[in-house]
């Protein structure tokens, strides 16, 4: 029975350190111990770098996206890469191909997965700053100029743009909106305390010193790039000014989805860097250890405090813990069967918690089985 308890209660530890600790430590910490970085208006070359495949909803507003931006006193490029698109998106970009100051188009067949289309992209661009962004995302008009500003501080070596969400269409309550929020809150105060751990890969931007060719197995492209900062010493820092809109339909179905590959993604990282990959400093270590891969092995904490809390329902406060696990857990089965209920944030958000860890749990078994493909699948977010 003793082991039993150790069990429970180190898996209830582990979870409230992951999903409320570690957000509350860094968020306390950060003004206390900030570490500013430089800002200054950027003038070298730059290469804005996009990937897509099958996106002809959005490929035109995108591309005239781009041609609108302002870089300021950079010297800038724009490549888009059409991966084995199979729809009308490599005949819209033909459009825009030899439109002067316009934008490079590379097209190829058949489809290869984004690791290949970016490095690629990457090896035709001249820029010393890479800044990489999804078709679907709307950048504002000076946000690349906020991008760019952090570089003239050389312990930066890459910097993450700030990415809002608008809902579209006939939609649950936000649920993604929500945790994006507060991915965003904690993601801020990792900066300031020295670096990000993994950047939102819908903008961001990189030395080009810091690129590697990416494998073309690689699941989680943006994670495994923005890694390399602090693999060479250098920091992950947010921009909150470098504005970009993604329109998404929030359904947990899309997120499990999503969450799925992302999990997938994450576990063939941290393989792939344990066999080899580099070295991190040991708060680098903790930030990594409590921000992502306590999440990732959150199904299984949550399993083994599920069983082992059965096994010590006769003490009343650890029946009182088993009961408010059964409550939320049926509120989360009340999500699932009654659609309706999803508007209320009291069943949604069980709901939602538990789909996006159901996904992690498939997530690990896709990296198992080696089941999870690098071709990415767009997905209604």
């Amino acid at each position: 029975m003793v082991f039993v308890t150790v069990f429970l209660w180190l898996s209830f530890c582990l979870l409230v350190w992951t999903f409320v600790g570690y957000p509350l430590f860094v968020l306390i910490l950060a003004p206390l111990f900030a570490r500013p970085w430089r800002r200054e208006s950027f003038s070298g070359k730059v290469s804005m770098i996009i990937a897509a495949h099958n996106e002809e909803e959005v490929i035109r507003a995108k591309v005239e996206n781009c041609l609108a931006l302002d870089f300021g006193a950079a010297d800038h490029e724009i490549i888009i890469v059409s991966d084995g698109s199979t729809d009308k998106t490599n005949l819209i970009l033909k459009e825009f191909a030899d439109k002067p100051g316009g934008v490079q188009i590379i097209t190829y067949q058949p489809r290869a997965g984004k690791a290949n289309a970016l490095n690629i992209a990457v090896a035709q661009a001249r820029g010393d700053i890479l800044i990489f962004g999804d078709a679907n995302v709307m950048v504002g008009e000076t946000s690349c100029q906020e991008l760019l500003a952090p570089f003239a501080d050389p312990e930066v070596g890459v910097v993450c743009g700030h990415v809002l969400v608008r809902a579209r269409g006939e939609q649950e309550v936000a649920g993604e909106s929500l945790y994006m929020r507060y991915e965003a809150a904690v993601q801020q105060a990792e900066a300031r305390l020295g670096s990000m751990v993994g950047v939102d890969g819908a903008l961001f931007a990189m030395r080009r010193d810091l690129f590697r060719s990416l494998s073309l197995g690689t699941i989680l492209d943006d994670f495994t790039l923005s890694m390399q900062a602090p693999v060479q010493r250098q920091r992950i820092v947010y921009e909150e000014n470098a504005l970009a809109v993604e329109e998404v339909v929030p359904l947990a179905h899309n997120e499990f989805k999503r969450k799925g590959r992302i999990v997938a993604g994450g576990y063939q990282y941290l393989a792939d860097f344990l066999n080899g990959g580099g070295s991190l400093s040991f708060g680098m270590w903790f930030a990594f250890i409590s921000h992502k891969i306590l999440r990732w092995l959150a199904p299984f904490l949550l399993l083994a405090l599920l069983i082992s809390n059965i096994f010590m329902y006769k003490d009343a406060a650890y029946f009182l813990l088993l009961m408010g696990q059964g409550g939320f857990y049926l509120l989360a089965v009340l999500g699932f069967l009654i659609t309706g209920l999803r508007t209320c944030y009291l069943v949604y958000l069980p709901y939602y918690f538990c789909v996006v860890n159901l996904a992690a749990l498939l997530g690990f078994w896709r990296f198992v089985a080696a089941r999870q493909q690098a071709v990415w699948e767009k997905v209604e977010r």
